[in-house]
């Protein structure tokens, strides 16, 4: 017989801490030669050749004696020299982030989203250990309902037997987590699916106001 654990996946307010923005990189460049360039990274001198990758990730395509064509943060940027001088700063982009008001009507926070690409709704419930599903949506989403673990869960109706399942792919706007903890409830409740805290913790959190901003690492 397979030991049932408890495990408390409802309830809570929600309440966040500010979170620091993301760090500023600063990319200059000194000197340019042909096949080769050199850079000041965060106050640091780096040399590279075509195709080469230095620190921090920072990769030189092509170099002229006119202009650097680098790959840095997941973007390209074309650099030159001004009179002598760096062309300019390079700052990394943001990370994607998603901005919710909460519902008129509900009042708490929902969203459209994906489970292993198949849509769903969501509400942000901090209160939520795990992404939770009814039994009827886990059917209509096609995911696995054998071989998971049983799991204890308390309810605002009391304590049920779920079933422990790891999801392939969650997305919401431009979001995505892979492996994400959920849980599936007998019966149909709840009947919105909950964004619990195995997918939300992944994030950076904070409210402005009234907005909840969800923030990729």
């Amino acid at each position: 017989m397979q030991r049932i654990q408890p495990i408390i996946v409802l309830v809570a307010a929600l309440g966040f801490t500010a979170i620091a923005g993301p760090a500023i990189a600063e990319l200059r460049v000194q000197a340019l030669f042909q096949g080769k360039a050199l850079f000041m990274l965060d106050g640091q001198r780096v040399l590279l050749s075509d195709g080469e990758t230095g620190p921090d990730g920072l990769r030189l395509l092509r170099a002229t004696s006119e202009s650097a064509l680098v790959e840095y943060q997941g973007r390209q940027q074309q650099l030159g020299l001004e009179r002598g001088r760096f062309a300019g700063a390079y700052q990394t982009q943001p990370p994607p982030e998603l901005r919710l008001l909460p519902s008129s009507e509900f009042g708490g926070y929902r969203v459209s989203g994906t489970i292993n690409g198949r849509s769903v709704a969501f509400v942000v419930d901090t209160g939520a250990t795990l992404i939770t599903l009814s039994q009827q949506q886990a059917e209509q989403l096609r995911l696995p309902l054998s071989g998971g673990d049983p799991v204890s869960v308390e309810t605002a109706s009391g304590r049920v037997t779920g079933q422990r399942m790891l999801l392939e792919r969650v997305q919401i706007g431009g979001l995505e987590q892979r492996n994400v903890g959920a849980v599936v409830l007998p019966g149909d409740h709840p009947s919105t699916a909950l964004l619990g805290m195995s997918f939300l913790s992944r994030l950076d959190i904070r409210n402005e106001g009234p907005t909840l901003v969800l923030q990729a690492r």
